[in-house]
């Protein structure tokens, strides 16, 4: 499976590489295409944050597409070669989904473990981009004012792994609207991206897109 991931501007700056972009949509410019997950891609949005003004310590902010799942990974002044990211964004998302599944009691432990488990046999090839979905930049802009905000609140220069799971666990249990169409439909992002994890760990997953599948709620 695809684990593609779309690296913003800034991102791709500090990571000081030569991005491909993907094919510029009918009449739109390029680099701004929009992100789709499905049965054999899972495609993340990332941009990199300056916790403060000049500062040296960073955050990555990291967001799905289909869900709008959001994550966050601190940096602590580490520079992250393009191969170690890729191996902490192949796995720090299953640690994320597992802490806000918990926090807000969706599932049970064992159904947890078995999903993890059928994740574990899904061999997940990155595939970067330089890209941002400006359908997703908005949530991403939200997740970045939640970041700052707690450090400044609190004092702090950076985030540590409990305070960086407990924002996102907020954000993600939060009603989320996207627009389908004319309409708007609402959503949780943990909700749907449990919908789509179920989705992706059936024995012959559906192969369609599910980027317009979207469980409405009032």
């Amino acid at each position: 499976m695809q684990l593609q991931i779309s690296a913003s501007n800034a991102l791709n700056k500090w990571l000081k590489a030569d991005l491909p972009r993907l094919p510029a949509e009918l009449g739109k410019q390029a680099g701004v295409n929009k992100l789709h997950s499905s049965s054999n891609t899972m495609s993340w949005q990332v941009h990199i944050l300056d916790n403060r003004h000049q500062s040296m310590e960073r955050t990555l902010i990291v967001c799905e597409a289909y869900s709008r799942f959001i994550y966050f990974i601190p940096l602590n002044r580490a520079f992250l070669t393009l191969d170690e990211l890729s191996e902490r964004l192949k796995i720090e998302w299953q640690f994320a989904f597992v802490e806000a599944l918990e926090t807000q009691g969706l599932v049970s432990r064992y159904d947890i473990a078995i999903m993890l488990s059928k994740l574990n046999d899904i061999e997940f090839t990155p595939y970067w981009i330089k890209n941002t979905d400006l359908s997703i930049n908005g949530h991403i802009s939200d997740a970045a004012q939640w970041v700052t905000q707690t450090l400044e609140d609190r004092n702090l220069d950076r985030l540590n792994q409990p305070l960086a799971f407990e924002i996102s666990s907020y954000i993600n249990s939060q009603t989320k609207s996207v627009k389908v169409g004319s309409k708007k439909q609402r959503f949780i992002p943990i909700e749907r991206l449990l919908a789509y994890v179920q989705q992706i760990t059936q024995p012959n997953p559906a192969s369609n897109d599910m980027s317009n599948v979207v469980p409405f709620r009032r």
